[in-house]
């Protein structure tokens, strides 16, 4: 039983009319629930595809110390200069300065570069799958293999480079306007090889052998080469700057802690073999470098020491020379308690100032007159100087004898203790180099992490996943938002059309329907054979049909004729289906129905009968054949149809013959009900040829495919024409997922 209830009040109010969208859009979205798994299921694989094709990312790791203190040497911390602001950050800065990575890029030879040639597009899936040339070489075709650069001899030879192949080169040099430049390494049997540039070969040798050509200004030694005749690696050498730019992107520095000064170095790359050793080396350059450094400090000092003291030796014996000699023109002059004591204070004050002004020498190369440190001994030495002029006042003072031994006594005294102050630094100094450990641990040495830190593959996938899941949703919903089609019946009253049958869409019809591609038509178009109504006679759409059957009797009383055409704005809205199911179930309910299908250019209708579609319409109108031969009995009883017939080049003019004008009048005597099927109306003119001859006109509008403005433009030719559209019959409406058996825009319910 069919059911049609008023259609429901648009005044809503606010809270339901919330729900309705929300629930519409819940509806779109799982009606589209298999283009949004489609779509997630492509990014997914495209998503593994992509990680999968990614080259392997290796790291290693390695834990050092940084100790926050000065120099070693004891004079100058004891003084508190030369201490660095932040002793931890400078030493963080030379660990990533040129100066230590230049030199470990030097030491691994990491100017030169070694990268395999792969199969185009798939070659590094493959190889991270492990395919080696042997599979290779057992699942590829003969042709393939030509292909992809098959020899004639009897081995199988290929450029490419497969899984558990890899080449080792321990000296590449070239010259100088080839650096950075791509060569080839091209593999060949019993461990021969080509050096190649632009298909020119520069240089042949065997692996472990030094090859060179002095003209050209190569060098090459590969020390392990482990692949299959015949394939190439792409070998170049960059500059040191690119080499060290590279190696300082793969480098991490790491605090493990807060304030410990223990850092973690991490180096990342894709050449498993290469990480361990390249960051042990790194480490061992910044150990040594610290080392040297602070040991450069005691160096300095030992050679300036060195410069010095005999200087002041010489000074010593100057004066030790002259005090004997003055002492022995004045017959051993002896000094007095007062001048003894004046001479020991004069000596304490030339000392303390030769010490600063060694001091300040120091100080002059590494800070400006205006450092807080160089003030203070600025400061200090005036003191001392002043002290010293006060002293001097005092010698003046005393007897010209006496003056003159002081004098002498106190340079005498005063060189000697500079001497032996010397000698000593000398030692000090020779003993805090051989005792320098800079201020720098390595407290783990590198060591490789299991496994691969890139790509993260089911990260990669899931994430790629979610992206086509939600751009699926999102295009979803845009058509939702976007789309101005027809969905629901009062749309279709709104533009005066009233409805007289909703018609659900038919998983069941699907199943009738096929594609095919006429002989001259470019284009493919569905037909269907078999009727629904009569192989699924339970079907709710063949239920919605007897309604509007139903609807019909009661339209057509107040009809010219007993002629119905029935027609669409557009292709495809499944007017040829309603037509012909629609004179079904009229058959079936006693009356004698005649299909007439008019549209002579693609017309299907004699598919659902099983028949052919010549010696039809087209034929009749042009006189070829008589009525008899062209109505065509069915296999229900009731029910005949006309086919098409051949393809006129006229179909318009044959329709609007006179012809053709008494074939339905005399159609009309001999049956209760005349369908017309015809062509969308926006397509050609034949609708309005026939709408003027039938009595009564339907119009099959799409579901969620026709656009109000299409539905407009249809309904206002045909008006144009003199042709009374009756109403509107929307078809192929969607099933809702919140309801059982309800559909969108209308009360249809299933009754069995």
């Amino acid at each position: 039983m069919t059911h049609f209830p008023p259609a429901p009040s648009s005044s809503l109010g606010p809270q339901e009319s919330d729900d309705l969208n929300l629930r519409k859009l819940v509806d779109t979205l799982f009606d589209h629930r298999w283009f949004i798994v489609s779509l997630t299921g492509v990014f997914l694989l495209g998503g593994y595809f992509h990680a999968s094709s990614q080259p392997r990312i290796y790291q290693a790791d390695a834990l050092v110390q940084i100790e926050a203190r000065g120099s070693n040497l004891a004079f100058m911390d004891s003084a508190g200069e030369r201490q660095p602001d932040n002793p931890t950050a400078a030493e963080l800065e030379i660990l990533q300065s040129r100066m230590v990575l230049g030199e470990t890029a030097n030491r691994q030879d990491l100017a030169i570069q070694v990268e395999p040639r792969r199969l185009p597009m798939v070659g590094n899936f493959l190889v991270s799958h492990g395919v080696n040339q042997a599979s290779i070489e057992s699942i590829t075709p003969a042709f393939i293999r030509g292909w992809l650069g098959d020899s004639e001899g009897s081995s199988w030879q290929n450029p490419y480079v497969w899984a558990d192949e890899s080449l080792r080169v321990s000296r590449f040099e070239v010259p100088d306007d080839n650096i950075g430049l791509d060569h080839i390494v091209r593999i060949k049997e019993e461990g021969r090889f080509d050096l190649l540039l632009e298909e020119e070969t520069l240089l042949t040798g065997n692996v472990g052998e030094t090859v060179q050509d002095d003209a050209l200004g190569y060098r090459l030694f590969i020390s392990q080469a482990i692949a299959h005749p015949g394939s190439e690696f792409i070998l170049r050498r960059v500059s040191s700057l690119n080499a060290i730019r590279s190696l300082q992107s793969r480098f991490e520095i790491m605090p493990r802690g807060v304030e410990s000064g223990v850092y973690e170095l991490k180096l990342s790359g894709a050449d498993r073999s290469e990480i361990q050793p390249t960051l042990d080396t790194l480490t061992g350059v910044f150990l040594t470098q610290n080392v040297q450094r602070h040991s450069e400090e005691a160096e300095q000092q030992i050679a300036f020491l060195n410069e010095q003291i005999p200087q002041v030796s010489n000074q010593l014996s100057d004066a030790e020379g002259m005090l004997n000699d003055y002492r022995a023109q004045r017959d051993s002059v002896d000094l007095t308690f007062e001048t003894q004591n004046l001479l020991t204070r004069v000596v304490e004050v030339e000392n303390q100032l030769n010490e600063l002004s060694m001091r300040e020498a120091d100080l002059a190369e590494r800070y400006r007159p205006s450092h807080p440190n160089y003030q203070t001994l600025l400061r200090q030495r005036s003191q001392l100087a002043a002290e010293r002029d006060r002293l001097n006042a005092q010698v003046n003072e005393l007897p010209e004898t006496q003056q003159e031994v002081l004098r002498l006594t106190r340079d005498t005294q005063v060189n000697q203790q500079v001497y032996v102050q010397l000698l000593n630094q000398l030692q000090e100094m020779r003993l805090v180099k051989a005792g320098t450990v800079g201020n720098v641990r390595i407290l783990d040495t590198a060591m490789l992490s299991p496994g691969t830190i890139a790509p993260r593959i089911p990260l990669i996938t899931a994430v790629s996943g979610l992206i086509g899941a939600l751009l699926a949703t999102m295009i979803v919903v845009m058509r939702l938002l976007l789309s101005r089609a027809i969905k629901t019946p009062e749309q279709l009253e709104e533009l005066g059309l009233p409805v007289y049958a909703t018609l659900p869409d038919s998983g069941e019809q699907a199943g009738l329907t096929e594609r095919i591609r006429p002989r001259h038509s470019k284009k493919a178009q569905e037909v269907f054979r078999g009727l629904l109504a009569v192989q699924k006679p339970a079907e709710i759409a063949v239920e919605a049909l007897r309604g509007l059957r139903t609807s019909l009797y009661f339209a057509m009383l107040e009809s010219d004729n007993n002629r119905l055409m029935i027609t669409g704005a557009s292709p495809g809205v499944g007017k040829s289906f309603v037509a012909a199911n629609l004179a079904a179930v009229c058959a079936q309910a006693g009356q004698r129905v005649l299909l007439i299908d008019a549209d002579m250019r693609r017309g299907h209708l004699h598919h659902a009968f099983n028949g052919k579609g010549v010696k039809g319409l087209s034929e009749l109108l042009a006189r070829r054949i008589e009525v008899e031969e062209a109505v065509r009995h069915s296999d229900l009883e009731g029910l005949d149809y006309v086919a098409r017939g051949s393809v006129p080049p006229n179909p318009s003019e044959l329709l609007m013959q006179q012809s053709f004008h008494d074939f339905l009048e005399a159609m009309s005597l001999s049956y209760d009900l005349v369908i017309v099927d015809t062509p969308p109306i926006l397509a050609v003119t034949d609708a309005t040829v026939v709408g003027k001859m039938a009595g009564t006109s339907l119009m099959v509008v799409r579901f969620d495919a026709n656009a109000p403005g299409e539905i407009k433009a249809a309904k206002r030719r045909l008006e144009n024409a003199g042709v009374n559209i009756k109403g509107g019959i929307l078809n192929g409406v969607k099933k809702s997922t919140n309801s059982r058996h309800g559909y969108y825009g209308s009360y249809l319910y299933a009754y069995r």
